[in-house]
């Protein structure tokens, strides 16, 4: 317990830490002071050397029917998190790069004609762009962070945690994992987890070779086989791009039911006790 305590707050000169943002921005301008707060400040709190990267794609409207979610969006918003590296394409053209034809021959598990599928498609690429710019700065630690979510949560004691351990971990939140393990966010040390958490749309065809039809979450368990995984109690709420926020179930295991309620922003659920996150 005083060796956890003396770590923390001390900055590691050797130690690198990445932060990856993918996929589109919708509402940065007011996520952004808890990304800062919850996320950058703790990471430069740590190490010597933290870099920003990101891939996003270039949109100017957003249209859900899934989630009712529709609206503009600034395709320059991206400019917000001052990056050290970024990559901005259209969307649309990464489909042409994946086996999609036969992965949608397994079924279509969101049931609405493969437009949640198109969607998830997209999130992965992103990620895996923004990743391979990240594997080139060789980071010890990468903080994997979609920009619209509204992080409640300081990812201090997490990243002390994987400071001071030796070996790989990949820490993801322990709320709405429906049926394998939640994919919103994650902090992940060591080359090979980096790879297999960021890169694992390079999987996508050969998980439906096997009969699954892609699902986040489900897809995400078993990118992860054979790593070390380890659950942490963060919270982190989706923000639409109107600025309301989705009323997430923080309860950990659970898996959202039913339609999401849209609620003003900083809302969160106050019987979900914060745990400790490492």
């Amino acid at each position: 317990m005083a060796e956890r305590a003396a770590s923390k707050g001390r900055i590691k000169p050797d130690l690198r830490v990445a932060v990856v943002f993918f996929g589109i921005t919708r509402a940065l301008r007011l996520t952004l002071p808890a990304i800062e707060a919850n996320i950058i400040a703790p990471a430069r709190a740590i190490a010597q050397e933290v870099r920003l990267f990101g891939h996003f794609f270039r949109q100017t409207e957003i249209s859900n029917p899934r989630s009712g979610e529709s609206g503009a969006l600034d395709p320059e918003e991206y400019r917000l998190l001052a990056l050290d590296a970024v990559e901005i394409e259209e969307p649309g053209a990464c489909l042409d790069l994946y086996p999609v034809a036969e992965m949608q021959a397994k079924g279509d598990i969101w049931r609405d004609d493969f437009a949640s599928f198109r969607n998830l498609v997209h999130q992965l690429h992103s990620l895996k762009r923004a990743t391979l710019l990240a594997e080139g700065v060789r980071p010890d630690i990468v903080i994997f962070a979609r920009p619209d979510l509204l992080y409640h949560d300081s990812m201090a004691e997490a990243l002390d945690f994987l400071a001071r351990v030796h070996r790989q971990f990949v820490l993801v939140p322990d709320w709405s994992q429906w049926f394998g393990l939640n994919d919103r966010f994650a902090l992940v040390k060591g080359a090979e987890a980096i790879a297999a958490y960021g890169r694992r749309a390079e999987r996508m065809g050969e998980y439906c070779a096997r009969g699954k039809r892609l699902h986040a979450e489900r897809f995400l368990k078993y990118a992860l086989e054979g790593q070390r995984v380890r659950p942490v109690h963060l919270r982190a709420s989706r923000v639409r791009s109107n600025g309301l926020q989705v009323l997430e179930d923080f309860t950990p295991g659970r898996g959202p039911m039913g339609k999401p309620d849209l609620v003003p922003l900083g809302t969160i659920r106050a019987e979900t006790p914060v745990a400790r996150s490492a």
